[in-house]
C-alpha cells in the first residue's frame, strides 16, 4: 500500500517527487498537499487550484515495461473511484479527466532513475466562482453533486484503487484494464487536430495511442494534445 506524505503547501506535488525521488527510491509513496504555490500540468502549464481538491503524486518502484500506459493506468483508477459516486466520468486524450463535459481533473507522468512518478490534480470542494476563472470548461465533485466530499475518504478510495490495479499492471500489463479504459474515451468520432495531424477519432490502440483517421489512413498518437474541431 502507499504511504501518503502530506504538505500543507508545497510548491508543487510532482517538482517534489521529481527532486527527491532518490530519498523514496524503492517504495510505494503518496505525496498530498492542501495548497500548491505553482502547480504544473501536463506540458508545464499551470495548474489552478482553489478551495479544497486533491493535489496528488505516486512514487513507486519502475515497472519493467509498458512504462508510457502509467499515467493512463491512474486515469482509469480515478475513473473508477468517480463512478462511486454515481458520476459517469471519461477522459480526453492524452489525460484529462471530463465528467459532464467539463474538466474535473488531469494526469501526467513522468520516469526518474528507477522511479515511476505519476500525479494527478482533481477538482474536489471546488465552487462555482473559482471554476469559472479557469479558461476552460471545468468542474469539480461539489458541483456535480451539490455537496461537499470528505478529502480524506477520496484519497483513500484512490491510493487503494491505485494500488490494486497496479500491483495488476505489474503482473500483466495493460492489457487487463485496456477495454473498459478505451470505452471511456471522449469525442470518438469527432474531428481533432494534434500537431501537424488531423482526423477523425477512431479509438485507442492496443497499447494505448491514440487513432487518428483521415482519407483512409490512420495515425498513431503517443503523447500528442488534440484540438477538438467539430
Amino acid at each position: 500500500m502507499f504511504k501518503e506524505i502530506h504538505f500543507p503547501t508545497i510548491d508543487s506535488t510532482h517538482l517534489y517527487a521529481i527532486s527527491h525521488e532518490s530519498t523514496y527510491r524503492g517504495s510505494f509513496v503518496f505525496i498530498t498537499a492542501g495548497h500548491q504555490t505553482t502547480g504544473i500540468g501536463r506540458k508545464s502549464d499551470p495548474w489552478r487550484s482553489n478551495g479544497e481538491n486533491l493535489l496528488a503524486s505516486f512514487v513507486f518502484p519502475l515497472p519493467e515495461k509498458n512504462h508510457p500506459n502509467l499515467a493512463q493506468l491512474l486515469c482509469y483508477s480515478a475513473i473508477k473511484v468517480l463512478e462511486k459516486w454515481a458520476l459517469e466520468p471519461c477522459f480526453k486524450w492524452p489525460n484529462d479527466i471530463l465528467v459532464s463535459h467539463k474538466k474535473i481533473g488531469g494526469v501526467m507522468g513522468e520516469i526518474k532513475e528507477t522511479s515511476a512518478i505519476v500525479s494527478i490534480g482533481l477538482n474536489v470542494n471546488m465552487e462555482k466562482k473559482d471554476l469559472d476563472t479557469i479558461d476552460i470548461p471545468a468542474t469539480s465533485l461539489l458541483e456535480e453533486l451539490r455537496h461537499s466530499v470528505s478529502l480524506k475518504t477520496l484519497k483513500h478510495d484512490l491510493a487503494t484503487q491505485f494500488f490494486t490495479d497496479l500491483t495488476l499492471f505489474q503482473k500483466d500489463g495493460f492489457t487487463p484494464f485496456f477495454s473498459a479504459f478505451a470505452a471511456k474515451l471522449a469525442f470518438k468520432g469527432k474531428l481533432a487536430k494534434a500537431g501537424p495531424h488531423q482526423g477523425k477519432i477512431e479509438g485507442l490502440h492496443t497499447d494505448g495511442r491514440l487513432i487518428l483517421t483521415a482519407n483512409q489512413k490512420q495515425t498513431f498518437l503517443s503523447d500528442n494534445s488534440i484540438e477538438i474541431i467539430e
